[in-house]
């Protein structure tokens, strides 16, 4: 079945992850959450599907905070990677206008290799390609 764009931007814009994961990319249903130590501080993510032991997970930025820089999303990536080794994922702001998808590729013999893509509620192209383009 074809990827219905028009409803992946909607779902995008709605922040509406499960929504899109499991309806229009056709991920199974992974609803765990996994906790990490970032810190100090404890830090929640919550799992929105899986498809064959990859893991996309929502990464949610509290009321007052800004999303955070790229080094602290790195961090975050590797506390994450101990519990869910091949994952993404999706960090988002407290006003729902920005999201930021994160993915790290992970080769034997080669450093791991960051990509993300910035998502503006106000824009037009979406991340999707980014997950199948790999």
């Amino acid at each position: 079945m074809p990827l219905n764009v028009n409803r992946v931007r909607q779902l995008l814009k709605e922040f509406d992850f499960v929504a899109l994961f499991r309806e229009e990319l056709g991920w199974d249903t992974h609803s765990a959450q996994v906790e990490i130590q970032l810190d100090g501080q404890p830090q929640k993510l919550q799992a929105v599907a899986q498809k064959r032991g990859m893991v996309a997970l929502r990464c949610p930025t509290p009321a007052g905070d800004h999303l955070p820089e790229y080094s602290v999303r790195r961090k975050i990536e590797q506390q994450v990677a101990k519990a869910a080794h091949e994952h993404l994922i999706i960090f988002t702001d407290a006003a729902q206008t920005t999201q930021i998808w994160q993915w790290v590729k992970r080769e034997p013999g080669k450093p791991a290799a960051c990509r993300e893509h910035t998502f503006h509620k106000s824009q037009h192209s979406s991340p999707v390609g980014f997950l199948v383009e790999g």
